[in-house]
């Protein structure tokens, strides 16, 4: 196996990887969007709202702000609020944001008021009691107000996963596609270069003498060279043992983070089958 990079930026990530099966690398696709980890807000205590927008339609557009979670996903990690004692204590939800478990939740604010003239409230007004955890981006726009309008929001975040809801999913975009490979037959190509003209990525060139192949992992396998060459000189096929994993983050964490979590998380799970089976098997032995 051999697993090279291609393109990293602040949000994406580009992997080439070679002999490893396309169902494992689906895997960690879908871990990155389902399984890895990230900070939301989860719960809203509306104080005041004299805005026009619902409570509702607030606690929504908190929640779906990015929080930064590079630091929270191994500090807040354990225990998670489904088993924490506090936590999931009878009179725990009739309790004040603020006087709920500090090991579990994250306690965010958020006030604002027009006084004299209309303003837009951004998510860079949220204040956060851990430095650590933090709307990634300043210039999400939550709500309008109007003059003497006005909100104060207590807000709990803690660690949930995609697939709980799309909220907490790291990633924005993840695919997996196959490598193309390009044979051009020079007995029938004639350069009449409508492949060329075709193709959306631009992955072909024409020089004086052939078709030459740009940059062929930039090839999308559209086959739209196929279809516009006249003498069908071209033929466009997935190579059966070299993928590209891209990965867009959120924001909320780092791209080669989202990928290397994903894959641990994958690696921890298939050992704790393998656990189960071979403890399985073992009973199977002793009773026979």
């Amino acid at each position: 196996m051999n697993v090279s990079l291609r393109r990293i930026a602040d949000n994406a990530i580009e992997i080439l990887i070679q002999g490893l099966p396309l169902p494992i690398i689906n895997a960690i696709r879908r871990y990155a969007l389902a399984k890895v980890p990230t900070m939301a807000v989860d719960e809203v205590a509306i104080i005041a709202n004299t805005s026009a927008l619902f409570d509702e339609i607030l606690a929504h557009r908190l929640a779906m702000i990015p929080l930064y979670s590079e630091v929270a996903i191994r500090k807040y990690a354990e225990p998670p609020p489904e088993v924490c004692a506090k936590c999931t204590a009878s009179e725990a939800e009739e309790k004040p944001p603020a006087e709920v478990c500090k090991k579990c939740f994250v306690h965010l604010y958020l006030e604002a008021e027009a006084v004299d003239r209309e303003i837009v409230v951004y998510s860079g007004d949220i204040k956060s009691e851990d430095p650590d955890v933090y709307p990634v981006y300043n210039n999400i726009p939550i709500v309008i107000l109007a003059p003497g309008q006005k909100i104060l929001l207590e807000l709990r975040a803690r660690l949930g996963r995609g697939l709980e809801h799309a909220k907490w999913s790291p990633a924005t975009v993840a695919v997996s596609r196959y490598v193309a490979t390009i044979e051009v037959d020079k007995k029938r190509c004639n350069l009449c270069g409508k492949c060329v003209e075709v193709c959306p990525r631009k992955v072909l060139e024409l020089s004086n003498t052939e078709i030459k192949v740009r940059d062929i992992y930039e090839c999308i396998l559209c086959k739209q060279c196929i279809n516009a060459c006249p003498n069908k000189a071209i033929d466009v096929v997935p190579k059966s043992d070299e993928y590209i994993l891209y990965i867009e983050s959120s924001g909320a964490l780092k791209p080669a983070t989202i990928v290397r979590e994903a894959a641990n998380i994958l690696i921890s799970e298939l050992e704790e089958l393998l656990r189960k089976v071979v403890e399985w098997r073992g009973r199977k032995v002793t009773a026979q």
